[in-house]
């Protein structure tokens, strides 16, 4: 069985929710998908962390510290070298085939501007090339090859392992909400950035065996305050697709506890003139 987690920023939470019901319905992937948040949670998921670990390690992030720095704004507002670096401290192996479980990384290059599907090298690089959002982000360049946010062409990855795997159950964070138009550069990318991978989303839930749409319902993909809240929402929305899909739980509920997790927010070192550019999950409160 393989499993397919789509991007959606801070809303990858809620997969963290849905690994925690599949290890109480008995149901252990063999493969994992992962793009652009997806892939975070797939590769700690993979090298042993339970799904309860990694929500831990998500509520220590502190978004301009451990994933961000500021930088000049050419290929991206902000540069992602944080985040390579906090991927090579807390994981425990440093390759993607020295992971427990194969996992496929899904990442848009730009050259050629098509899915690139990583399955071996160095893990940090290769999952935050996936995270890569445009326009937010500096593209991450691997070889001679520069790459952006897998969700540009495969935010739901079930075709990179649609062949390997005789069932696969995809995990979507993405439904499409309306919300109210705002006269700036990043709102604006972003927007029509969502309206995309929504699109290509569809496409692929259509080759699951058992597609879930996760309850990210009001939630930013920016927004590091509901972390606890989407874990919640995420087993309760797995529970139900696999009830509803035939399967039947072997494990009575864990109890699982988490510390109060961080708000966002914009240091002093972002240049005021910018500050207004920002997506709104990361404006100071």
């Amino acid at each position: 069985m393989g499993i397919a987690l789509s991007g959606g920023g801070a809303k990858a939470a809620a997969h963290c929710g849905a690994l925690q019901a599949l290890k109480e319905f008995g149901l252990k992937p063999d493969i994992i998908a992962g793009t652009s948040a997806g892939s975070l949670v797939a590769v700690y998921y993979a090298a042993g962390l339970e799904p309860a670990e990694i929500l831990k390690q998500f509520l220590g992030l502190n978004f301009f510290k451990d994933i961000v720095a500021p930088a000049l704004p050419k290929g991206g507002l902000f540069d992602s070298k944080p985040l390579v670096e906090h991927l090579r401290k807390t994981l425990p192996v440093q390759r993607l085939e020295e992971l427990q479980i194969p996992v496929y990384v899904v990442a848009s290059e730009v050259e050629r501007g098509q899915a690139r599907v990583f399955t071996r090298g160095e893990i940090a690089p290769r999952v935050v090339a996936s995270c890569s959002i445009p326009v937010v982000f500096y593209p991450m360049t691997i070889g001679k090859a520069h790459y952006v946010d897998g969700g540009a062409v495969q935010n739901l990855p079930v075709p990179a392992i649609r062949k390997q795997c005789r069932k696969v159950i995809a995990f979507s964070l993405n439904p499409l909400e309306e919300e109210s138009y705002r006269n700036n550069l990043i709102s604006v990318a972003m927007r029509s950035y969502s309206m995309m991978m929504h699109s290509n989303v569809a496409a692929s839930a259509r080759l699951a065996d058992l597609s879930i749409d996760l309850d990210t319902k009001g939630c930013s993909v920016y927004d590091m305050s509901k972390l606890v809240e989407l874990f919640r929402r995420g087993y309760e929305s797995t529970v139900k697709g696999l009830e509803e899909g035939g399967y039947r739980r072997l494990l009575p509920p864990e109890k699982v506890s988490f510390p109060k997790p961080r708000r966002s927010a914009v240091p002093d070192s972002i240049p005021e003139g910018w500050k207004h550019l920002l997506p709104a999950g990361l404006r100071r409160k």
